[in-house]
């Protein structure tokens, strides 16, 4: 499958979508969470968003040919995720959530095909776990 410019840039809104959906629970949830956790999201909040960013910046020849895994499944594995985000109970699966997300848009952008579908069927697992 060829990725094409709009493919890239549909990824980077998603992973920029999951980032606020970090900020915004963090902050929802302020007086619940400790320092720690608090700290733990906002740093990979930023995370996402730059790797949201180099998503963009990549746009343009990101190919992810050699893998099984179609944007369509990756999409579908970011919004789960970020609605996951409002929903989850405890602070640990919302952590582990970001967490996936996280390796999924680095392994994005190293295009490596076997990370890809690794990260892509982690994330959505973590978030409907």
């Amino acid at each position: 499958m060829k990725t094409t410019r709009e493919d890239a840039l549909e990824l980077s809104k998603k992973f920029r979508e999951l980032s606020i959906a970090l900020g915004n629970h963090r902050f929802e949830n302020w007086g619940d969470l400790t320092a720690g956790q608090r700290q733990q999201l906002e740093d990979q909040e930023w995370t996402l968003l730059n790797h949201a960013s180099d998503l963009t910046t990549l746009a343009v020849g990101i190919a992810l040919d050699e893998t099984q895994t179609s944007v369509a499944k990756i999409n579908a594995s970011i919004t789960k995720a970020k609605n996951a985000v409002k929903k989850l109970d405890t602070i640990r699966k919302i952590i582990k959530v970001a967490e996936s997300g996280i390796r999924l848009a680095a392994a994005i952008i190293t295009k490596d095909p076997v990370a890809i579908t690794k990260a892509s069927v982690d994330l959505y697992q973590k978030a409907t776990a």
